[in-house]
Formats: C-alpha cells, structure tokens, sequence
C-alpha cells in the first residue's frame, strides 16, 4: 500500500500539571494523526515504552486509524514532556526522552517507509542518518524547528525536499534566513512566525501569507498541524506549494484553539516526574 504521508520520529506524552492530565503530542506523532482526520493515507513509526503513557499514545493512534505497519516497542517509560501555561501559550518546561534515544531502521522497514508520497521527520527523532537512503526514492520532509546550527542545517537540507522552520528565538532577518537556506537547493524553504504569518521560498519566489485572526487556547501543536496540513495538500496536489501554505494556516488556526497538540487526553493523578530532562 502506498501512503500520502509516513511520519517518523517523535511520539511524547505532554503532562500539564495544573489539569493533571496527559496529552498525545509529538511532533511526527501529531502530524501523522492530522494528516489522517485531514483525509491523508497517513502512517507512523517511532519507538514506544512499555509504561501507561506509552498505552495511551498507541491506542491514540489505532482510534485515529493511522497505520502504524511497523514499529518499536521498548520496555520502559515512554519519551514524557512537562509543559507549563504562560497565558494561552504553552511552554515546554521539561523533556525526558525515557527509551526513546535513537532509531533502528533496518532495510525492511525503510522499504515500507519509502513507498510513500512524502516521509516527513524532525530534529527530535534521530532520522538523519536514513535520509540517504531515502533521497531520490520519495520526497522528503523535514522540521528544523527552532534550530539554527548552520552546519547541521547545511548537512541534512541537502538530504530534503521541503524544510520547515519555527520562528528564531533571537533577532532575525526572515528573508534573509530564507535566502541562505535556499542556495542548497531545497524545493521549498518554509519559515512560521506565529501569529506574524509565514514566509515561504521556493526558486526565486518569496510569498508571505497571514496568520488567520483566532481566539487562541492552547498554541501546542498549532505548527505540527500546519505542516500536516501542507503536506496533504501537496501529497494531493505535487506542486502548488501556495495553496498548501493557505491549507496549512487554516489549519494551524483551527488547531489553536484545541487544548494540546490533539485534543485527546488521559487523566493522571500521579504526578508525572522527569527524571532526565533534555529540553534546553
């Protein structure tokens, strides 16, 4: 079978200490599921503990009909995240990968992975040494977030057809961060600045679209959900990059007013504790 999107990488229970619950999230994990209630033939692989959590994010993804036709199952805690209410942001405060700490992807699996449309994956979930393997084969996607390691960026956007980028935390040129990237050559090149809009380069074309106006909720997973969005369109529609960025943004916007990356949760009275964080 051939799916429109196999996301790869990160799966994460997001505890907000205040509601005492837990909330499905993960950056391929969400994008895979969005991409599903979008209409998508969309997969999932990542690695998951053994824990309650863990549970709860697989039965997450079977409710939401996602295929998941391999994946990795470890014992221990699953990857578990504390976030934090700043207003209607939410702020990741702490991360503990538990067994998640790197992928094993054997030949197999990057066959089933590759027949695909697009494969997309992220900074988060150790699939940069598989990205040669799958070059050429499919198109790939991939989310630097918030990242500005220019070697690093430089080594894996050659690797890519479509890089995503979060908002820089310090003063930056967005054009000019654009133009940088695209010299090597990247179909498209997208920037999201939060309720600043999005800018996009692909060739010599730069377009910058608004942000929809919306009350916002929660702003967990407002970015996985535009990148689920641009890609379904895109999956459907190779080449109108433009109207996946209009698709992703009304989608973000939607999605901004869901409480978590999803909007699905499990209560837990036991508080969630962290034992090894990794969020800087």
């Amino acid at each position: 079978m051939q799916y429109d999107i196999f996301s790869v990488g990160d799966n994460i229970a997001d505890y907000y200490p205040e509601e005492k619950k837990v909330y499905a999230g993960g950056g391929a994990f969400n994008t895979a599921v969005i991409a599903k209630r979008l209409g998508a033939k969309a997969a999932y692989y990542g690695v998951f503990g053994t824990d309650d959590n863990a549970k709860f994010l697989f039965e997450t993804l079977k409710k939401e009909k996602v295929a998941y036709p391999v994946n990795d199952i470890r014992k221990g805690r699953n990857a578990l995240s504390i976030i934090r209410k700043a207003g209607n942001k939410a702020i990741v405060e702490a991360v503990d990968k538990g067994v998640y700490k790197n992928l094993k992807i054997n030949k197999n699996v990057l066959e089933i992975i590759k027949n695909s449309k697009i494969v997309h994956s992220n900074i988060y979930s150790y699939f940069e040494d598989y990205l040669p393997q799958l070059h050429y084969k499919t198109k790939l996607s991939f989310d630097f977030s918030y990242l500005r390691n220019k070697e690093y960026i430089e080594d894996i956007i050659s690797k890519v057809d479509i890089a995503f980028f979060s908002e820089s935390k310090d003063n930056e040129d967005p054009a000019a961060f654009l133009d940088w990237v695209s010299q090597f050559e990247v179909e498209a090149a997208i920037l999201t600045l939060g309720d600043q809009g999005v800018l996009m380069k692909t060739g010599d074309n730069l377009i910058k679209e608004t942000s929809l106006p919306v009350e916002v909720i929660d702003t967990l997973g407002a970015g996985d959900a535009f990148i689920a969005a641009f890609l379904t369109y895109l999956a459907k529609n190779e080449k109108n990059y433009q109207k996946a960025l209009t698709k992703g943004l009304q989608t973000a916007a939607r999605y901004c007013k869901v409480r978590g990356g999803l909007g699905v949760f499990q209560p837990r009275e036991e508080e969630q504790k962290i034992y090894k964080n990794v969020h800087e």
